[in-house]
């Protein structure tokens, strides 16, 4: 298990979020359901009255381990859009892009 994912989780589950973090980390929802077992198993979380919450252990363990997952490099906080992008062109052209192919 890739500790990085288990840190994302926790925080997840901590702030009461959604799996989307962790779908965009790459991960399937088989994965998921597996790191989520993985950290019921090691102590981490807790399965009560159909809620998974954090123990004592697995807080601990976030705010250790949180520094990790935090983003310090400006360009990853927003992914570029790629397909929006147009090619360099020259100063004397005049781009005038068509209305309905704009996404934004």
């Amino acid at each position: 298990m890739n500790d990085k994912d288990l840190i994302i989780l926790l925080h997840i589950i901590n702030s009461n979020g959604n799996i989307n973090r962790l779908i965009r980390e790459g991960l399937t929802y088989k994965n998921i359901t597996n790191l989520t077992s993985f950290a019921i198993e090691t102590g981490y979380l807790s399965y009560e009255n159909e809620r998974v919450l954090l123990t004592k252990e697995g807080l601990q363990f976030l705010e250790n381990e949180r520094g990790r997952i935090t983003k310090r490099n400006k360009n990853e906080w927003i992914q570029k859009d790629i397909k929006s992008q147009t090619p360099l062109l020259d100063k004397s052209v005049l781009f005038l892009p068509n209305q309905n192919e704009l996404t934004f």
